[in-house]
């Protein structure tokens, strides 16, 4: 039997726990400003598991996103909103297909999310400034290549994984500027008639890597992985570079560094 001081105390520690789970619900904000007429549309997701965690219509320019139920991870970000121009080789398409609904423009980053490092998160936008122009830049070939969106917080690991994003943004800078030049080249090959010198460079070309930047690339990759392995969001990225089934053998030195703990994890994952 229960005496009654004994019953208090029980219901009394029952009702400080349900308090303390309420009030320690993490509050994670998204803030930030999109230079496109209302209304346009933000999806969150999950980049490891592919499951939409937020989504939302937005009517201003400024807005803030709150959600007390996000896990830590790298998540996408995606706006869109609709489009009124279609290209000559959407027509058939959308004709074909009208469930695709209205055609949209889109722009998305990744970034690393982990509400106990930080409750608030501002996406930045380099963008031309102006609606038209930023439409404009997405409509072209590779014109998205060209916007910079990045979400950024005062957490450690956010701000490693955009070190990662800005290492891996800059071979693509690199690997595109020069399949425009090597482009030029198989044009002036073909204006004096070398057509195998231009049947060399248009099989570099079909590639969307080119071997010597891609290489680049990795080597790099597997620097900055080594040099931060303590760091928690690294495994995330490691897993998601595995997942390209690329270059495997090479990325086995990430692994070997890790701690017993974090291999065990991964290998559960697989």
């Amino acid at each position: 039997m229960i005496k009654i001081p004994n019953l208090l105390i029980f219901f009394s520690v029952l009702i400080f726990c349900a308090c303390y789970r309420h009030t320690h619900v993490i509050k994670t904000e998204i803030i930030g400003k999109l230079p496109v007429s209302a209304p346009f549309y933000i999806d969150l997701y999950s980049f490891e598991t592919g499951e939409k965690m937020m989504s939302d219509t937005l009517d201003q320019e400024d807005f803030v996103l709150t959600s007390k139920s996000l896990p830590k991870g790298i998540y996408q970000l995606v706006f869109s909103w609709d489009r009124n121009v279609v290209k000559p080789q959407e027509i058939e398409r959308f004709a074909r297909q009208p469930e695709l609904g209205t055609p949209k423009y889109y722009i998305s980053t990744t970034f690393w999310l982990d509400p106990k490092e930080s409750g608030k998160y501002k996406i930045l936008l380099e963008s031309p400034g102006k609606q038209a122009e930023l439409e404009e830049l997405l409509l072209a070939k590779n014109g998205s290549e060209s916007i910079k969106m990045a979400v950024v917080s005062g957490g450690e690991n956010n701000k490693l994984y955009n070190e990662y994003l800005t290492l891996v943004d800059r071979f693509k800078d690199k690997n595109r500027h020069q399949k425009d030049s090597l482009q030029q080249l198989a044009i002036r090959y073909s204006d004096h008639k070398f057509l195998q010198e231009v049947g060399r460079i248009q099989k570099l070309l079909s590639k969307d890597w080119l071997v010597d930047v891609k290489n680049e690339l990795l080597a790099d990759e597997i620097d900055f992985m080594k040099r931060n392995i303590d760091a928690e969001v690294i495994p995330r990225i490691y897993k998601i570079q595995l997942n390209n089934k690329d270059n495997v053998e090479r990325y086995h030195e990430v692994y070997s560094l890790f701690p017993l703990k974090v291999r065990q994890n991964l290998a559960l994952k697989n």
